[in-house]
């Protein structure tokens, strides 16, 4: 059985906003606990006017940190940043790297890869390393095209 809690905590970690506010309205309304088998979930009439509200508001925020991914100058590699904003992102390369001029492009879609950190030999994908950061933005590391393994250049 997965909880109600359990999914509501893999909602918010993984950026799946109608999934977690859809959980939170229900939650909130004394629909169903926390505690409850999630499948419960299927038996609720949701209010999917407030549930659109609450996403607009993002009263949950999610989202609001984003990986972006830079273009260095040395071929084929890219630094990866997580970040609220793209040009938090630019200006922590261009500082540590001293790169200017590099294009940036915000890879959301790459969150879910499993990366290999040489550092750790770790394998964890992006949302699973984003946990463990209390700080944005913050530079993760470089991937070479192609490769799943992440390594710093510091």
């Amino acid at each position: 059985m997965i909880t109600v809690e359990e999914l509501f905590d893999y909602a918010i970690d993984t950026d799946m906003s109608l999934t977690a506010h859809s959980i939170f309205w229900a939650i909130s309304n004394q629909k169903i606990r926390m505690e409850e088998d999630s499948e419960k979930l299927k038996e609720i009439e949701f209010d999917q006017e407030a549930i659109q509200q609450s996403m607009k508001e993002n009263i949950l925020r999610i989202g609001d940190i984003k990986l972006f991914v830079v273009e260095s100058k040395q071929p084929n590699w890219y630094a990866f940043y997580l970040s609220k904003k793209e040009a938090d992102a630019y200006r922590l390369h261009s500082e540590t790297f001293r790169e200017t001029g590099v294009k940036v492009t915000h890879a959301d879609r790459l969150m879910p890869n499993l990366l290999t950190f040489v550092e750790s030999g770790e394998e964890e994908s992006l949302y699973e390393y984003r946990k463990r950061v209390m700080q944005f933005p913050v530079y993760v590391g470089h991937v070479e095209a192609g490769k799943r393994l992440v390594q710093r250049m510091l």
